[in-house]
């Protein structure tokens, strides 16, 4: 009891540093920050049956850390519905659907062509070839004047390069920009092909080119680009230095709060510690909680000049309900409370008259003029009471003596809450960089491999950090050692406790320590007769009848309130962006 650490503390700052390398390893953050864009694409443009034009498109698409079906292309049917469409791809599922859009900015009809599986999405590099045929693009009017692309184009695109074949042209002319935008590209002889690279294409230039033919003839064959280099995978490696970052800040914040922490022994031996002080045996140092803890013996005897929850308070080096139901139980031992019937009401006891004068105002005040507090529903009396004794139970903590820092109830470390705001400010930002898609950036996720365990361990070791003078880790391995007793007590002992008259306050030591079930099970063992039973463990009822308590003193929650009840014509110019037929645009799905 006196290492206030458990294995689920180091569970929980545990799963905390796990938390951000499983991220990791499901893919979900740290691999790498890559936004969705082109690296690459090929536009092949040749002679179609009848009076169409055959496009054959390469597209090297980089989904980044997107999950994407697959590609989508957007052609608009100026110049017929497309045909013979098909789809390709190396490494990943290429099937084909289209479906007719209205576009509500060039005001026209498209069939929107997506490349890939409903139910299946990918992430990262990929390739996607595709074959269409637009039927209607006059080509035996002699005129080429074709969008590659619209200005609508969602991603930048890092080499865009346009190849005309099969067709031989008289004044060929290349437009790159915004809407209405004239040159920038020139669609020059390449052999037996024309050809323009355009490199970068950002997001929202159009290409239109256009010419003159004179002649179609089959078109040579055209080289397919070699597939970009792909990116290595850092998903490892970042698992790795994540999971180390964790460890260090989790294992990091355990060492300093624990070194922070320790309490002052006096002597060399445990009993020295245990019954003696600095000031009397000398020599003193340093111990740990866990190295306290293990000093602990077990004592039949309650602590001398203690009561039971100061007790409470040197085990949990906390003022909270336990502290406060301590208290209780201690007046009710003492009999300047009891409890009515089964737990049904708080009435006067018989010592209450002799009671401190402090405390009997209060339990007079707490009792009203019926005498008596029925236990189960919020009383506003008893919380102000139960407020009272907790405000004197931090003010007694600081002047015991028992703590060199960090008394129970008084302000914690100063580094505490700078760490906590710090953490609080670092895990804000990491969800605001989450939300716009920063979750793989490395610096984020190194950022929150460290602050996270390093938060959590703050909280879960909090209670490390207040240090025992000597005389505290006296008292405190006095306390602990009856609680062992009470703990592993049998039937003799309550029948000894009864005979030397100090089963009741025993029992409140019982409620105090967290030993009333043990207690409670020695009890029922003991040859103690049944009247006597029930008078001398009336402290038990705290324990038995926690929620009642609970209940009369916690201030009900407020009650929720009720609630109330297209055509095409033609003169295709293809002197500047946007003036050819075709276009569209291109993404991800």
């Amino acid at each position: 009891m006196l290492n206030p650490v458990s294995k689920w503390h180091h569970a929980v700052v545990a799963a905390a540093a796990a938390f951000v390398p499983l991220l990791v390893v499901m893919g979900i953050a740290g691999d790498g920050q890559y936004s969705e864009r082109f690296e690459a694409k090929q536009i092949v443009v040749t002679p179609g049956s009848a009076d169409g034009i055959h496009i054959h498109e390469v597209d090297d698409i980089d989904f980044g850390n997107e999950r994407r079906h697959g590609y989508i292309r957007r052609v608009p049917v100026d110049f017929g519905q497309p045909i013979d469409i098909t789809a390709s791809s190396p490494d990943a599922p290429a099937d084909v659907s289209e479906q007719p859009e209205f576009n509500a900015v060039s005001l026209q009809y498209e069939i929107a062509i997506r490349v890939g599986d409903p139910n299946v999405t990918v992430t990262g590099q990929h390739r996607y070839e595709l074959d269409y045929t637009l039927p209607e693009a006059q080509v035996s009017k002699g005129v080429l004047a074709l969008d590659i692309i619209g200005n609508q184009e969602e991603f930048d695109t890092g080499r865009f390069e346009v190849v005309v074949a099969g067709m031989e042209l008289t004044d060929p002319t290349c437009s790159v920009g915004a809407a209405g935008a004239s040159g920038g590209c020139t669609l020059a002889r390449d052999g037996d092909v024309y050809r323009v690279v355009i490199s970068p294409l950002a997001a929202g230039q159009g290409i239109t080119i256009g010419g003159t033919i004179t002649n179609v003839s089959s078109p040579a064959a055209v080289p397919t680009p070699a597939i970009p280099t792909r990116r290595t995978s850092r998903r490892g490696v970042m698992t790795a230095i994540a999971a180390l970052l964790g460890l260090l800040a989790s294992v990091g914040t355990f060492g300093v709060m624990r070194r922070r922490g320790r309490n002052v022994v006096g002597g060399i031996t445990a009993a020295d510690a245990a019954f003696g002080s600095g000031a009397v045996v000398g020599a003193t140092r340093l111990v740990t909680d866990r190295q306290l803890d293990a000093m602990a013996t077990t004592e039949f005897e309650a602590p001398r000049g203690m009561r039971p929850w100061h007790g409470a308070m040197l085990l949990h080096e906390a003022i909270d309900h336990d502290t406060v139901s301590a208290w209780f139980s201690d007046q009710i031992a003492q009999g300047v409370l009891q409890v009515r019937g089964n737990g049904e009401a708080l009435v006067a006891g018989p010592h209450l008259e002799t009671a401190p004068p402090i405390t009997r105002e209060r339990i007079t005040a707490l009792l009203g003029d019926n005498g008596e507090v029925a236990l189960g529903s919020f009383e506003p009396r008893l919380r102000t009471l139960w407020k009272q004794v907790e405000a004197e139970q931090v003010v007694a903590a600081k002047g015991s003596g028992w703590w060199d820092r960090h008394a129970p109830g008084n302000p914690a470390d100063p580094l505490l809450p700078s760490l906590v705001s710090f953490g609080i400010m670092v895990v804000v930002v990491f969800g605001v960089a989450w939300a716009f898609g920063m979750r793989h950036s490395f610096l984020a996720t190194a950022l929150a491999a460290v602050v996270l365990p390093l938060v959590v361990a703050v909280v879960a070791y909090r209670r490390l950090l207040p240090r025992r003078s000597a005389t505290g880790s006296a008292a405190a391995l006095q306390v602990e050692s009856f609680r062992r007793f009470l703990e592993a007590s049998e039937g003799k002992h309550v029948d000894w406790a009864w005979e030397h008259g100090v089963l009741r306050e025993y029992s409140a030591w019982a409620v105090s320590l967290g030993a009333a079930a043990a207690w409670g099970r020695a009890i029922a063992s003991s040859a103690v007769p049944p009247p006597e039973v029930s008078l001398n463990t009336m402290p038990l009822l705290m324990y038995t009848h926690a929620s009642a308590f609970a209940s009369t003193y916690t201030t009900p929650a407020p009650a929720s309130g009720s609630s109330s009840s297209g055509g095409f014509s033609g003169g295709f110019s293809g002197g500047s962006v946007g003036g050819g037929g075709g276009g569209g645009s291109s993404g991800s799905w």
